[in-house]
């Protein structure tokens, strides 16, 4: 088949949305479709690989805790328009179309049948949903497989937009992300433990609550370090918060090039995503799996699709700080503990391999280009 993936977040844009639709699209590549990305111009260089196509330019804004990707076009209906007659497609996937966005725009406009996934979960007080559950009816009409990443993806939609939704998680590329491999340059310099962070450095996404709790395990724990990847707003005020005789046990990276992520993985001790809301499934927490890396997370509902509590990882109360540093150490210090999660996450992580994820789409596909 002729397929296209729509969204407007994408490499070099950092997040699962990004991760989700290369993975996506390479892997329905090897089984032999033939995928096209449409997708948005980002500031910088970056080098695209033939099948990505790029309209307008993408407007990032903070929203809601996090950071938002809208596409920018002086005449952008006209602009789709003309792109989807230079092709033709079996399908149109569109990622997130229920927002003034260029999915939005080719799901309105598509000739071809069109598939859209949804991702999001809302944090706060607001959910976008229902704003816009009456003028983006026609958008919604006009989708004729709603697949959603989890149920919690889908229990955020559906009051406002019913219907009947697909669930089809996230998947990891054990390809990428494994166990074996190099690590990051970054660890050479840690003699001792590390535990790792990597993410948006956003108030969503809980980087000040790991701090908070790492000030009180570094006191208990003199060897371990602390490596924070990713940028954000919350970089530059973290840092300053760091004491000066723990400066040199906390690592911050600034923004990490594609090809480093898995490095990065690789080298830590641990890994721990303290989001405390919006998350609908948590693929970092599979990308670390699969590079053999235990996990202490929030509990949030979005994590529980993917950990099972002391089986395949930690789930803590991440604004308790002692209950955070407790659950960091005992990890630290329990060996035993640690393998036992490592095993427990890879056979996790082979379960949502991409191979496996991308045959359930590939089935939606066959179902909505055969007129079902």
């Amino acid at each position: 088949m002729r397929i296209l993936q729509v969204s407007d977040a994408f490499y070099p844009f950092p997040g699962g949305v990004s991760e989700h639709l290369r993975a996506l699209s390479e892997a329905l590549r090897r089984r032999g479709h033939e995928v096209d990305v449409l997708t948005a111009r980002y500031p910088g260089t970056y080098r695209d690989p033939p099948w990505v196509h790029r309209i307008g330019r993408v407007w990032v804004f903070p929203f809601n805790q996090t950071r938002i990707t809208l596409t920018v076009h002086p005449v952008m209906p006209w602009a789709v328009r003309r792109f989807l007659r230079r092709h033709r497609y079996d399908v149109v996937h569109t990622h997130g179309p229920l927002a003034p966005n260029l999915p939005a725009v080719v799901t309105l406009l598509s000739p071809y049948p069109v598939v859209s996934t949804f991702h999001t979960a809302f944090a706060g007080r607001w959910n976008w949903y229902r704003l816009a559950r009456w003028p983006f009816r026609p958008v919604w009409r006009k989708v004729r497989v709603a697949i959603a990443v989890s149920r919690v993806a889908r229990d955020v939609m559906r009051p406002y937009f019913p219907g009947d939704y697909r669930i089809v998680p996230n998947g990891v590329d054990l390809s990428r992300f494994s166990p074996e491999g190099p690590v990051h340059p970054v660890y050479r310099n840690i003699p001792g433990p590390a535990v790792l962070f990597l993410g948006r450095m956003e108030p969503r996404k809980g980087p000040h609550l790991l701090l908070e709790a790492f000030l009180r395990l570094a006191n208990r724990h003199p060897g371990v370090h602390l490596v924070m990847g990713g940028d954000g707003p919350l970089r530059e005020p973290l840092a300053r918060r760091v004491p000066s005789p723990l400066r040199s046990r906390v690592h911050f990276l600034g923004p990490v090039p594609f090809e480093d992520v898995p490095k990065l993985y690789r080298g830590a001790t641990v890994y721990t995503s303290p989001a405390v809301g919006g998350e609908t499934f948590g693929l970092v927490l599979l990308e670390a799996m699969a590079s053999g890396v235990p996990v202490v997370a929030a509990g949030n509902p979005g994590y529980r699709e993917v950990i099972r509590d002391g089986e395949n990882g930690l789930l803590v109360d991440v604004k308790d700080p002692e209950a955070y540093a407790r659950a960091l150490q005992r990890l630290l210090e329990d060996e035993e503990e640690r393998r036992r999660l490592i095993q427990n996450g890879l056979s996790t992580a082979r379960r949502f391999r991409w191979e496996a994820v991308a045959e359930q789409v590939e089935s939606i596909y066959a179902e909505v280009a055969g007129g079902g």
